[in-house]
């Protein structure tokens, strides 16, 4: 994947080098955009895992509760996630790893509450945290675990549901702006085939390259508005 960033870096940098300078100096600017790049994917695949971290925690939910509510004490009960999630997942998963090394400590009689918060912790997923607590609770309390577990996990994946409907009604926009931001370079490109003549101050002279160099950080600026505002956390 790095190897991909130095790629695209030197593609964007290629393509700021052509419109905006007609010249090979443009090239200088890749070393500051393969440093943006490479943030901005680094917070991508961040986000990305989270994201697959709290689907297959939603699914160990479900099979967990599942298992209570056949009989299961809490203790087997993760044992039937920690299946569950090797068949789907794989063994290389990194819920599974840390399903399977919370399983080995209960066996040794530590108790499932409180391993299972070291794991929410570790991973700092909310949906984890929030049911870390939820187990202490119930743990404290005394209550009957099948029933507050059935709650929860009711509650949690209704919440995710609903969560995933507005991802989806935000990715629709979230194209829309990403075609937006395209739209000015396109209309670069076809001045400069179809209208050269009438642009080609903007590349011969200091003050048009001064103009362009504006023009450009206009641009970029905008860019990182557009995505600034369509960064909606839900």
């Amino acid at each position: 994947m790095k190897v991909k960033v130095v790629l695209v870096s030197l593609g964007i940098a290629g393509i700021v080098a052509f419109l905006f300078y007609r010249s090979m100096w443009g090239m200088l600017v890749w070393p500051l955009v393969h440093m943006v790049l490479y943030r901005i994917w680094n917070v991508k695949m961040q986000r990305k895992r989270v994201q697959e971290l709290r689907q297959q925690f939603m699914y160990s939910l479900q099979v967990l509760n599942a298992a209570l509510q056949a009989g299961y004490s809490m203790e087997n009960a993760w044992k039937e996630v920690e299946q569950e999630v090797l068949l789907l997942y794989g063994e290389n998963n990194e819920l599974y790893q840390a399903i399977r090394k919370m399983n080995s400590s209960i066996a040794l009689n530590n108790p499932v509450e409180k391993l299972f918060a070291n794991v929410a912790y570790d991973f700092q997923i909310e949906e984890m945290i929030q049911f870390s607590q939820i187990m202490e609770f119930g743990k404290k309390s005394g209550g009957n675990w099948k029933q507050i577990i059935d709650g929860t996990v009711s509650r949690m994946l209704e919440r995710y549901e609903a969560q995933r409907e507005i991802e989806v009604v935000i990715a629709g926009k979230k194209m829309e702006q990403q075609v937006m931001s395209w739209m000015p370079l396109g209309i670069l490109v076809f001045l400069q085939f179809s209208s050269w003549q009438y642009i080609s101050i903007l590349y011969e002279s200091l003050l048009g390259r001064i103009i362009m160099t504006v023009c450009l950080g206009i641009y970029v600026v905008a860019l990182f508005l557009g995505e600034k505002i369509m960064d909606i956390q839900v």
